[in-house]
């Protein structure tokens, strides 16, 4: 009689157990299938706009990867959901305003330096401020607050130099070519490093510093998808040289319209987010992460690449493969791939492909002057003379040296030490060099101090990899003096994070 009874009460609490788990797998396979249906339409709108740029090899290439891609894209699309879900639990006030930082720095429009000078304030501009007012704000409610009391952080450690940096670059407003220009910008500088200041007087823990870092390449992550998927909406937009010939296999290169961003940008999107991935598909010791998600993550950051058509974000990811190869110990691992990526360049002929992909069409000549950047770097070196202590204004340089070379647009010169070098005078390099070289010697350091076993030294791996791309990326391009530099900022804040848990740890023993 007992079990009679007893039996039919198990089956119910089994079935109960069950249904939860039966609704998570129907609700997943309906996503999967959604995600499906989506990729595919994206990537058929996409080929439709391809096909007419890519030649007749890479129509082929792409008829023949279409199918592989769309089921890749619809997987990553399914897993995003999780890994978001996961994150989201993890955000609190300061994910918040370092999104509205990212945000404060799309483009919608270009403008020359005569409508900058004339009309520095229209309706995109006053966005901005609003945003970067808005996160000021809020900033100094919390130190009001002491929620927390985060202005002896700014002026403490890695951070303490960047603010240095960003009092010299507000001083520089006084004798700047356009005082408004030079005063706001480093004002917003000195705000994003505020929020970072804060958010190191925030964390209590590693893993809530490890947030930080997983949002800044979600972040990086989301505007590289946004940009993908504007190519078959804006095709003449989005794919520079779309109505013309570029040069080189492909005949565009990938760039993003709402907002946006060049293809210089998008390359070190890509960059940032290939080496992550392989730093999490070979980690350092017996770290799990989704190996399917990461290989998707992969080949995300590997295409842009690739249709972004940036060379030194390209060479700044083999900079960073490379390091990771040889903190992890991988050196056979890395000799066994060189050889065979060589063996197989030389023997299909596709080495000659690669070449002819890494000059773009361009002349031996216009290889060697940098795409021209030698040319901007030789006006500034001279502009550099005339002012050699106090430059023509933080943010202005570029002001001050384009004109002489006929550009009209507002542009950076491409280098952020050449920038700071015209922006404020020797200072500017000095200031920029102590801080990274700082944050490496901090990062190498904490190779040693924690084992491989533990979250310090994976996320020390994985940051002294970015910080390979992005150390490579600032001799050519701009990527600490570029706003928001979230990614320099997120490494140089987890290294600062260590020092002063190194120092407190001291102080406790002592």
């Amino acid at each position: 009689m007992t079990k009679t009874i007893l039996q039919p009460e198990m089956n119910a609490v089994q079935v109960r157990a069950m249904q939860p788990h039966a609704s998570r797998s129907r609700a997943g396979l309906f996503l999967a299938f959604m995600a499906l249906v989506v990729a595919g339409a994206v990537l058929g709108l996409a080929g439709q706009t391809l096909i007419g740029n890519l030649g007749t090899a890479g129509t082929f290439a792409l008829i023949l990867a279409g199918p592989f891609f769309t089921v890749a894209v619809g997987v990553g699309i399914w897993k995003s959901f999780g890994k978001f879900r996961i994150l989201w639990k993890q955000l609190t006030w300061w994910h918040g305003l370092w999104l509205v930082m990212v945000v404060s720095n799309f483009v919608f429009r270009t403008r020359s330096i005569e409508t900058v000078q004339q009309h520095p304030l229209d309706v995109a501009a006053a966005f901005r401020i609003l945003l970067v007012g808005l996160t000021a704000f809020l900033l100094m409610v919390r130190l009001t607050l002491k929620r927390p009391p985060w202005l002896h952080s700014l002026f403490h450690g890695l951070i303490g130099i960047m603010a240095v940096f960003a009092l010299v670059c507000i001083t520089s407003s006084l004798w700047s070519v356009n005082p408004p220009w030079t005063l706001y910008k480093s004002l917003e500088y000195l705000v994003d490093l505020s929020l970072l200041a804060a958010i190191l007087a925030s964390v209590g823990s590693t893993e809530s510093y490890a947030s930080l870092l997983n949002w800044t390449w979600v972040i990086c992550g989301v505007l590289v998808a946004v940009a993908w998927l504007e190519a078959p909406i804006w095709p003449q937009e989005a794919l520079e040289g779309a109505g013309g010939y570029v040069g080189g296999p492909l005949r565009f290169r990938l760039s993003g319209v709402y907002p946006g961003q060049g293809f210089n940008m998008l390359g070190t999107y890509g960059a940032i987010l290939a080496t992550i991935a392989i730093c999490r598909l070979l980690p350092a010791a017996a770290h799990k992460f989704d190996r399917a998600w990461y290989a998707i993550v992969l080949m995300l950051g590997a295409v842009t690449m690739v249709f972004s058509q940036t060379r030194s974000a390209i060479g700044g990811f083999v900079v960073g493969v490379a390091l990771l190869f040889i903190i992890t110990k991988r050196l056979r691992f890395a000799a066994a791939l060189g050889v065979a990526s060589a063996a197989v360049l030389a023997l299909t002929g596709a080495g000659t492909v690669v070449l002819n992909f890494l000059q773009r069409g361009q002349s031996q000549s216009q290889i060697a002057s940098l795409s021209g950047r030698l040319q901007w770097w030789g006006v500034a070196w001279d502009a550099f003379k005339l002012h050699p202590w106090t430059g023509y204004g933080a943010f202005s340089s570029g002001l001050a040296v384009f004109p002489k070379l006929g550009v009209k647009e507002v542009t950076p010169l491409h280098s952020d030490y050449v920038e700071t070098l015209v922006g404020i005078g020797i200072w500017g390099p000095l200031l920029l060099l102590a801080a990274l070289l700082g944050t490496w010697w901090i990062l190498i350091r904490c190779l040693r101090r924690f084992p491989s076993s533990t979250l310090e030294h994976q996320l020390a791996v994985e940051s002294i990899a970015v910080l390979g791309v992005l150390t490579a990326r600032s001799v050519v391009m701009g990527v600490i003096m570029s706003q928001p530099p979230i990614q320099y900022f997120a490494i140089l804040g987890f290294a600062e994070y260590l020092r002063r848990r190194y120092s407190a740890r001291a102080l406790s023993v002592s």
